[in-house]
């Protein structure tokens, strides 16, 4: 009776372990999951064309990372972290003449953090060189 108590905890701790351990290989083994967002750069003042695509990206895409998928992105600190954005395609934040890159998006006058903010499906990105008038 104790031998069967013993197999049949082994046989239950096996099935579980296998269930566990085959949902993560499961899981590892996805591709992950691909949308299509709209990206739209305005370089404004540097008096280039403005670029509009269609552009798809993986779940947790940032609106930097989407960027940087169709032009060179150049980082540091322009004000207050190393990690904003110095340049898209070679044009430059410009403090001496408050020239900057902001980042909005469906069309909301809120920016949002090109570092933080996650992308959804059917996103309109938007990028804007601005010169602030202050």
């Amino acid at each position: 009776m104790k031998t069967y108590k013993i197999l049949t905890s082994f046989i239950i701790l096996s099935l579980v372990f296998g269930a566990i351990f085959s949902a993560e290989l499961l899981a590892m083994g996805r591709k992950p999951k691909v949308f299509s967002i709209t990206v739209r750069v305005d370089f404004g003042p540097a008096g280039k064309p403005v670029h509009e695509q269609a552009l798809d990206i993986e779940k947790g895409t940032t609106p930097k990372e989407a960027v940087s998928q169709i032009f060179p992105v150049l980082s540091g600190k322009a004000c207050c972290s190393f990690r904003e954005i110095l340049a898209i395609d070679g044009v430059r934040v410009d403090p001496a003449k408050n020239r900057w890159w902001i980042c909005l998006i469906n069309g909301s006058k809120k920016h949002v953090s090109p570092n933080k903010t996650r992308l959804k499906l059917g996103d309109r990105l938007e990028w804007k060189y601005i010169e602030d008038l202050q």
